[in-house]
């Protein structure tokens, strides 16, 4: 009999159901708790996953359930909040949808507070845990498109209500924050290194005091440029590219593979995936590393690199101006990443 690892939520919203669906299939995973102020949406969870124990104080879930894992699928300003309550009920692992803070002031606090209580912290973009994902950056360390030159991303959606946290900003929203996290994550990730600078430019909503429109260039050093594009009320767009100097790859579905087969090209030559649920994935790597001690995929250098560049993108879109991102260092770091 597998290993049972105590999980609860807070924030029984949309992404909720990912979790709850690829949780459900998993022997690993019992529910033990779910909060939300909504009564309707936290009702809707609890029915739908069969969860008995459900709470609108986070404190109290905590207390009562004791979970080894919390997983925050709220509103990104309340993520600070609801990382400390997490602390300081003493669980094992905590588990952040993306973004994962509001800035980098507010994920250096999160990072200091849990590695002193010896807590994993992870962000979560479960893509990163896709067997696509995986399979595109071993073809490039492979080589198969030379040297990394060049690389760019697109996340685009046609949102178009106001009353949506995605474009909110007193909620933590705006599309850089939403969608365009994916593809700085995605361009770090295959550059394999941090950008040293970055410009951007965009459509700024000042009544809600969101970006709904950003397009960005950074600069990794070495002749090596990243550019990406994120809006709401454009058409659906998601893919990425990379450039090599003998060769490009390219991924046109990004985001949303899950099982079955998926697929990227490399040089105009097509390649196949299995797929797995990368929600599934993503909580059965953190439940082994709290286990186990084995690394994280996505250890939180990964978070405070991704949200050093959404600052700076922003900082840049305000003024127009280049702005330089400083050099990440984390003395006390919880883990180095597997990839």
């Amino acid at each position: 009999m597998a290993k049972k690892y105590r999980v609860a939520i807070v924030g029984c919203g949309g992404i909720s159901n990912a979790h709850g669906n690829a949780w459900r299939d998993l022997p690993e995973i019992e529910i033990v708790g779910a909060c939300d102020e909504k009564f309707e949406s936290l009702k809707r969870f609890a029915t739908e996953y069969n969860v008995q124990n459900t709470y609108n104080d986070l404190r109290q879930m905590l207390e009562k359930q004791e979970p080894d894992v919390l997983v925050v699928a709220t509103w990104p300003s309340s993520h600070l909040k609801n990382v400390l309550e997490a602390v300081r009920c003493n669980v094992k692992g905590i588990l952040v949808e993306k973004p994962i803070a509001v800035n980098t002031t507010q994920l250096e606090q999160m990072i200091q507070v849990t590695e002193r209580a010896n807590i994993l912290l992870m962000e979560a973009f479960m893509y990163r845990h896709h067997p696509l994902t995986l399979a595109v950056k071993q073809k490039i360390e492979e080589g198969a498109i030379g040297e990394v030159r060049y690389a760019r991303s697109t996340f685009s959606t046609g949102l178009t209500d106001r009353q949506n946290w995605r474009l909110r900003g007193d909620l933590g929203g705006g599309a850089v924050m939403d969608l365009g996290c994916y593809c700085i994550n995605i361009i770090r990730y295959l550059v394999g290194r941090e950008p040293q600078s970055a410009w951007a430019t965009g459509k700024f909503e000042p009544i809600n005091n969101v970006w709904e429109t950003l397009i960005g260039t950074l600069d990794f050093g070495d002749g090596i440029t990243g550019q990406l594009d994120c809006s709401f009320g454009w058409t659906w767009r998601e893919s990425y590219e990379v450039a090599g100097t003998n060769g490009t790859l390219l991924v046109q579905s990004a985001w949303g593979n899950s099982e079955g087969d998926s697929h990227f090209t490399v040089n105009g030559d097509t390649f196949s995936v299995s797929g797995v649920n990368p929600y599934a994935a993503e909580i059965l790597d953190l439940c082994q590393a709290i286990d186990t001690g084995v690394p994280l995929r996505l250890p939180i250098e990964d978070a405070l690199g991704n949200m050093r560049v959404i600052d700076a993108l922003h900082q840049s879109a305000h003024t127009g101006q280049c702005i330089k991102i400083p050099v990440q260092r984390l003395e006390n770091s919880q883990q180095q990443s597997r990839d």
